[in-house]
């Protein structure tokens, strides 16, 4: 067996979780393996007494598996929670086909089968990126995302002006609704909405990609992912930092925000037969004739 410490992981209040929980425990207990749930889901696990239902944070100096079953946004959470301590993580997606969590709750137990048995999988690192809110020369937050950072216009309509730094070297002034920092794995979700490219996952940068830019000559630039970026807001307005649309954090005037790798790499497992290719012919509907 390749991983006798694992736990699960699932979408918050989802009353159809549970099935598909228990399920999944019940089948890992028989393989022998040591299944802990995350109590943020429920606690109500009576039927399940060798499970360890608690806070992930307490086991993740033991844990050699993390399961999400949700969506890419629980697995994005999880991914903050998890990056630093090496864990790796496998996606099901409780409904259609997600870009992270890739395999389908229908094939669920074969595809674990596959990785905790047979050993049959890959791993893929992916990388996050960490910003600094500095504010009168003071650290004021700080957090990871493993989609994107996004700086945008708060309560108040108005365009937000910002200037933008690389590697201490200014590099443009633009007045827009706001500005998307993104790692390859964003690139397929508010990057690529906001006419962002998409970027392969395994591909060293980041992608800089304006919100309506109020000047057409502003467009998405891509940088190596070592660079330091460093956003600076040169207007008084309702401004605001999101990190994967899951975290909020208001900005004010002359605060500047570092963005940078983070040192730690995500680890994702696919089963063998994943293709990224596939994934977005899938969701992107690539594979329909044009009639």
């Amino acid at each position: 067996m390749f991983f006798k410490n694992i736990a699960l992981i699932g979408k918050y209040q989802s009353s159809k979780l549970k099935l598909q929980l228990v399920n999944l425990a019940t089948h890992l207990q028989k393989l022998g393996v040591r299944v802990y749930i995350d109590s943020d889901v429920t606690e109500d696990y009576a039927n399940l007494p060798e499970v360890n239902i608690g806070r992930i944070g307490s086991w993740v100096g033991i844990l050699d598996l993390v399961i999400v079953i949700g969506g890419d946004g629980t697995l994005l959470a999880a991914a903050r929670g998890l990056v630093n301590h090496d864990v790796p993580v496998i996606g099901i997606n409780q409904g259609r086909l997600g870009f992270m969590t890739d395999i389908a709750a229908h094939d669920m137990l074969k595809a674990i089968d596959e990785v905790v048995i047979h050993g049959h999988y890959t791993i893929e690192q992916r990388s996050l990126i960490n910003a600094q809110v500095i504010r009168n020369n003071v650290l004021v937050m700080q957090a990871v995302a493993l989609n994107d950072v996004v700086i945008s216009r708060g309560a108040i309509g108005n365009m937000i002006e910002f200037n933008i730094s690389i590697d201490d070297h200014f590099v443009l002034s633009q007045k827009s609704d706001g500005v998307i920092f993104a790692t390859p794995t964003g690139s397929t979700a508010y990057s690529l909405a906001a006419g962002g490219p998409i970027l392969h996952p395994e591909a060293n940068v980041f992608s800089i990609v304006p919100i309506c830019p109020q000047s057409m000559t502003n467009r998405p630039l891509v940088v190596h992912d070592n660079a330091k970026i460093e956003f600076d807001l040169v207007r008084e307005n309702a401004t605001q930092i999101h990190f994967d649309g899951q975290e909020c954090f208001d900005l004010e005037f002359g605060d500047k925000v570092l963005l940078s790798k983070h040192p730690k790499e995500f680890k994702i497992i696919h089963p063998n037969d994943y293709n990224y290719f596939h994934t977005l012919r899938t969701k992107l509907d690539w594979s329909k004739r044009v009639s």
